[in-house]
């Protein structure tokens, strides 16, 4: 795709120089800073010549109504434009130049540089001006209308698709399909169909003239054998039958020319009705008044359906349904407080159950730390006192043992001196000193032991508590949590519930929506049966046509057979007579059937051309729908992107029951799935912001539609949004942002000043400049 990358001029408006290029990718505000007269502002200050550029570059004339040499500088005789677009998927560069000058021809210049290399060759070289002209618009791949239409767009030239006459908006659908083709394929099939529809009716007049004769003569041999039995009746008798029979034809020749008057009549009175049918449709009017109308403007040539009796009965369905959803919706909104009382509770529950959280951890930290602490000390003491235990079952050992070893103390009478008999060695006083002192040792081990003991429960004791502490901390933890996971089901529940409420609604819109359509289908029905009876009344009427010119190239023809006949009486006998006419009724016999044959041949090869008419009619149908509702869609799109409650409806071609192809486009505004009426009744905002939407969707269209690596990548405002307020704007340039469109908009200041891309064209002492 094509991007504009620089633009340069010199003595173009109030430019001496201008040199600027393009930031691709946003949305670029142009202003205006008028220092030579302040009264104006940004008017006058030369924003819109940078536009001209543009348009001048590429097809060699200004944007607005004037003369090419009105552009140029009031103090020069010349000006010079020039254009530099870059292809990524070519690597191409592409150059145009453009001089023009007050007295004499413009000259134009372009260049092509390939792979960083310019290109030598005449590829980019034309014969003449317009030339020129045709091959840029080719080379970029669009066409000058769909370039001020969905590219370089000014109040000058701008027509806007939903406003535009049906025709235009045919002629632009028809470019998107390539309807235009399946139009030359049709009008080549219609001009093949013209000489087989002339020979038919060639044919059978020809035919009703042979078979008029057929009739004639064989009337007229029953008549003469009837006459050779009455040989009674005279010649001059029979003359006077047949002149009589002439005069009798001659009159219903004259009848049936005055009902072809009045057919005549007829059929330009259908085709009045048929235009003021068309008119009626293109109209506003309500759908009420037009079908009154249409009833009586068709009541000559059949009845309509009950439609009043259809669209009341949608009607009603959507009153109910509207009712329905007026219901729900007040449903939805005691949902939607619940939900937001239900989520301000579970916040709050959880800034409350986070700040608990946090106690939590810290006290259940200390108690694990302390219990862990006792735990230690618990297990110390029980060593300890397993020790102490071990101790003083040695030392109950020792003095046991010591106990039993003195038992057998034996004390000398005479010195008093204490002794053992088993081992005289042993100091008896020695071993009761040993156990006294392990007897009291034993005490105070024992006294140890209690004192461990009383150590032990005391911390058991503690660290029953402290567990049961931390055991009523996470149960108030758990409490949390499930009044937290209560709170978190609850708010789910209404949620789910809103969302519920949501899809619901979505589809009472959507049935809404249908019951629209149906409602706004009606109208497009009732013309389209209305043109079926006015099509089908046309036929009829030049069927009896028809039919009366046959039978009158019939009767002329046994007018002739008649005036033959009366000659052969003259001058011939009887007998004569009859086999001349049998001879004759032979030959046109002969000829009716070489006629028919033809005629039959004829028939199916025009058969054959109408059925691959039908079939063309029939594609274009398919491929106009196609783009008829990529466009709604792609427009609808856009609109949501620029936070616009409006949607828009295209409805389409339609295939008669007849195969007759009606190219009308209905353009249907809707918001929150209610008709919101024509694009006329809205405010110049609103219609800027669906204008927008319309533009972006057929510039996407355009674009798709170029051959292989062409399209342009640009879109030029100039007061095309001027009706937007503040606010609208910033959310339509995001959005361009968001989407990468290189855009320039001329802007009047309706945009926050902290809009990032900005371009100021400032005019002083008559010389306009950029400044960045």
């Amino acid at each position: 795709m094509w991007k504009l990358n620089k633009i340069a001029a010199r003595n173009l408006c109030a430019f001496r120089e201008l040199s600027y290029v393009l930031h691709q990718g946003v949305t670029t505000l142009i202003f205006g800073d008028n220092r030579d007269n302040e009264s104006q502002r940004s008017n006058g200050s030369g924003k819109s010549a940078l536009l001209e550029c543009i348009a001048i570059g590429v097809t060699g004339s200004p944007l607005r109504k004037i003369k090419n040499e009105e552009i140029i500088n009031d103090t020069a005789d010349e000006c010079y434009v020039m254009l530099e677009f870059s292809n990524t998927s070519c690597n191409e560069v592409f150059t145009v130049e453009r001089e023009i000058y007050r007295k004499g021809a413009s000259q134009v210049h372009c260049s092509i540089e390939r792979d960083g290399k310019p290109i030598d060759t005449d590829e980019a070289v034309q014969h003449s001006v317009d030339a020129y002209g045709k091959y840029i618009l080719e080379k970029l791949g669009i066409t000058r209308d769909e370039l001020f239409n969905n590219f370089v767009l000014s109040k000058h030239k701008y027509e806007d698709f939903l406003s535009c006459s049906d025709k235009e908006k045919k002629e632009i659908i028809n470019r998107f399909s390539n309807g235009i083709v399946v139009d030359e394929a049709i009008e080549k099939v219609s001009e093949d169909i013209a000489p087989i529809e002339t020979r038919l009716r060639d044919a059978e007049l020809e035919l009703s003239g042979v078979d008029g004769r057929i009739a004639m003569l064989t009337e007229q041999i029953e008549k003469e054998e009837n006459n050779k039995k009455e040989c009674a009746r005279s010649k001059a008798e029979r003359i006077a039958a047949i002149e009589q029979t002439i005069t009798g034809k001659r009159a219903f020749i004259r009848e049936k020319k005055l009902e072809l008057t009045s057919l005549s009549n007829t059929r330009t009175d259908i085709l009045q009705t048929d235009t003021e049918m068309q008119g009626l449709e293109n109209s506003d009017e309500p759908l009420d008044d037009i079908l009154e109308q249409v009833k009586i403007m068709v009541s000559a040539y059949g009845t309509l359906t009950d439609w009043n009796k259809v669209i009341e009965s949608k009607k009603i369905q959507l009153s109910s349904v509207e009712k329905n959803l007026a219901n729900h919706q007040t449903n939805q909104k005691n949902a939607t407080d619940k939900q937001a009382r239900l989520t301000d509770a579970y916040t709050a529950l959880e800034s409350e159950y986070a700040l608990f959280t946090k106690q939590y951890q810290i006290r259940n930290e200390a108690v694990e730390e302390e219990l862990k602490s006792l735990g230690i000390k618990l297990h110390n003491l029980s060593r300890t006192g397993e020790e102490l235990r071990t101790k003083r079952r040695n030392l109950s050992s020792a003095v046991e043992s010591l106990k039993n070893k003195l038992a057998g103390t034996i004390t000398c009478p005479a010195c008093k001196h204490q002794f053992l008999v088993a081992d005289k060695e042993f100091d008896v006083i020695a071993g009761q000193q040993e156990l006294s002192k392990k007897q009291h040792s034993l005490v105070l081990i024992g006294n140890e032991i209690t004192e461990a003991e009383q150590h032990c429960i005391t911390v058991e004791k503690k660290q029953r508590t402290i567990t049961a502490d931390r055991q009523a901390i996470r149960q108030k933890n758990d409490e949390w949590q499930q009044q937290l996971s209560t709170a978190g089901k609850d708010l789910q529940t209404a949620t789910f519930e809103l969302e519920t409420m949501s899809r619901k609604e979505k589809q009472i819109r959507e049935t809404i929506i249908s019951l629209q359509k149906d409602i706004e289908g009606v109208r497009r029905k009732i013309f389209d049966e209305a043109f079926e009876l006015i099509d089908a009344a046309y036929r009829t009427n030049e069927r009896k046509k028809l039919t009366i010119n046959d039978e009158v190239t019939a009767a002329e023809s046994s007018i002739e057979t008649l005036r033959a006949t009366l000659s052969e009486i003259s001058n011939s006998s009887p007998d004569e007579i009859i086999e001349s006419l049998r001879a004759s009724l032979k030959n046109y016999r002969k000829k009716s059937a070489e006629i028919l044959n033809a005629k039959d041949k004829i028939e199916q090869t025009l058969k054959q051309l109408q059925e691959q008419e039908q079939r063309f009619n029939q594609f274009k149908s398919y491929l106009a729908n196609t783009k008829i509702e990529a466009l709604s869609k792609i427009t609808n799109e856009f609109l949501a992107s620029i936070g616009s409650d409006i949607r828009i409806q295209f409805s389409g071609y339609t295939v008669l029951k007849t195969g007759k192809l009606r190219e009308k486009i209905s353009v249907t505004l809707v918001r929150d799935g209610v008709d919101c009426g024509s694009f006329g009744k809205f405010s110049e905002g609103e219609k800027a912001r669906v204008n927008l939407s319309s533009i972006l969707a057929m510039q996407k269209l355009v674009n798709s539609n170029c051959e292989g690596d062409k399209g342009l990548d640009l879109l030029v405002l100039d007061e095309i949004l001027a009706a937007v307020d503040e606010e609208g704007n910033m959310k339509m340039f995001e959005s361009l942002n968001r989407l990468g469109i290189t855009a320039l908009v001329v802007s009047h200041g309706h945009v926050s000043e902290a809009y990032p891309h900005t371009l100021v064209i400032r005019k002083e002492h008559g010389e306009s400049r950029i400044v960045q």
